[in-house]
């Protein structure tokens, strides 16, 4: 939790959800992060409420891109961990919004071919939108990993479709993410 809201606090980009504050009750041990309220919920919803054409889609991509490039692009890089449509808040002016950056903790390791470090933004992944060095537990989480996933939200985002929809069980979709094999 503490991670988070200094990380959030950290940034401040457009495309990036907007840290308001925070609430603590000490004596039930409880605490809450404040962030913007953006109206027309996350991108799966939004694209559900209407007949969105390919302007407004791609508008909405390259919104996700110009986020995803501020993180990225930070002294230190920040790797989202968890990109997927469900943390992509879409704003009352149809523009895309990157949130849930961590549902754990901050991690810092170093990046083998310079001296930089990469923050990740929590430890865990959604098997939809995971690459494949991730389920073979060949890499932790990194920049590449969040490209692969903002790849998956933009099929998404045009199709309407969630990936491997057709399948329910964790192993399947692992075999087929593994393999290559494509929706």
């Amino acid at each position: 939790f503490v991670h988070e809201v200094e990380m959030l606090a950290r940034l401040s980009h457009e495309n990036i959800i907007r840290l308001i504050g925070f609430v603590e009750d000490l004596k039930q041990g409880k605490a809450w992060i404040a962030l913007s309220w953006e109206s027309n919920g996350n991108v799966r919803e939004f694209l559900a409420s209407g007949k969105w054409e390919i302007p407004e889609r791609v508008s909405l991509i390259q919104d996700m891109f110009e986020g995803l490039r501020y993180l990225h692009t930070h002294e230190p890089p920040i790797c989202h961990g968890d990109l997927k449509s469900l943390n992509i808040l879409v704003s009352s002016s149809c523009r895309a919004i990157i949130t849930d950056f961590g549902s754990a903790r901050l991690v810092s390791i170093t990046i083998v071919a310079t001296t930089n470090q990469l923050t990740l933004t929590g430890p865990v992944w959604s098997l939809r939108w995971a690459a494949p060095e991730l389920i073979t537990e060949e890499q932790q989480p990194g920049l590449a990993s969040d490209i692969w996933s903002a790849g998956w939200v933009c099929w998404e985002m045009m199709t309407d479709r969630v990936p491997f929809d057709d399948l329910k069980r964790d192993c399947a979709i692992m075999l087929k993410v593994v393999q290559g094999t494509v929706p």
